[in-house]
């Protein structure tokens, strides 16, 4: 489509900053990767020496019509600590600090005018250290770290738990701006003999409910989750909030996205 827009964004570890760029409505892609370095096509272990230059960055993909740069920005500023200049929450070093990669110049001024509503705000009390860059390069991330809290997530949650950036959006958003939309999460889990996973995804899309599908049959990790979780095992599920639903029941699932979407 010739009108979709990037707009890239370094919120420190880019495992916890795909999913609520993915889930945002008019997003069509959000990748992991490496910004704003010097050294041509980094390896992660490079990246991770802080000697690169690169940001752990999410380059995203949008269509203008249906999701401003502004709403983009709000998503960035709920998943962070804006204050930090060292990194982000458990994970310090220079390829964790926040920043802001404006594409052109509308974006540079979008970009800082929320940044000084966001320091004028008083929300912080100390300054916003999350800088406003010109965006030079991205390069895509191995494929082990995209989509990590589709692939791993068990441990997705657990890091996110244990790094503080959980707990750090939770105290300082709570239900403000959308949190539970921003910070959760519609799953679809199947099989590849799932009969009522295409009526699933339909419902979902129809409504332009962003949602992550999940394979069970490969995923050894989300398997023991659900069983953990509920003590069964079967396909379809769908994970809306911290409720599970077993097969295709749409007016559950109408009930409990009118809540999850507040």
């Amino acid at each position: 489509m010739d009108n979709l827009m990037k707009a890239t964004f370094a919120g420190g570890c880019f495992w916890c900053m795909q999913p609520p760029f993915q889930q945002t409505e008019g997003v069509t892609e959000a990748v992991a990767g490496y910004a704003g370095g010097t050294l041509a096509n980094p390896t992660y272990e490079q990246v991770s020496t802080g000697r690169t230059g690169h940001l752990e960055a999410v380059q995203v993909t949008y269509d203008p019509s249906k999701v401003s740069y502004e709403k983009l920005l709000d998503v960035f500023w709920t998943q962070i600590d804006p204050t930090d200049p060292a990194g982000q929450f458990a994970d310090k070093g220079s390829q964790y600090r926040t920043a802001i990669f404006y594409h052109d110049e509308e974006q540079k001024k979008i970009a800082e005018l929320a940044k000084k509503r966001l320091q004028d705000s008083g929300k912080f009390k100390d300054p916003i250290a999350t800088e406003i860059r010109p965006y030079t390069t991205f390069y895509r991330a191995e494929d082990y770290h995209q989509n990590y809290a589709t692939k791993k997530p068990r441990e997705y949650q657990q890091y996110k738990k244990y790094s503080g950036r959980e707990a750090f959006i939770e105290k300082v958003w709570g239900t403000e701006k959308g949190a539970v939309k921003a910070s959760g999460k519609v799953w679809l889990y199947s099989t590849p003999r799932c009969h009522n996973c295409h009526e699933i995804k339909e419902f979902l899309t129809t409504r332009h409910i962003g949602f992550e599908e999940i394979d069970l049959a490969s995923n050894e990790d989300a398997r023991d989750r659900i069983i953990q979780k509920t003590g069964h095992l079967g396909a379809p599920i769908v994970e809306i909030g911290d409720e599970f639903i077993f097969g295709y029941d749409p007016k559950k699932m109408e009930s409990l996205l009118a809540g999850f979407r507040g």
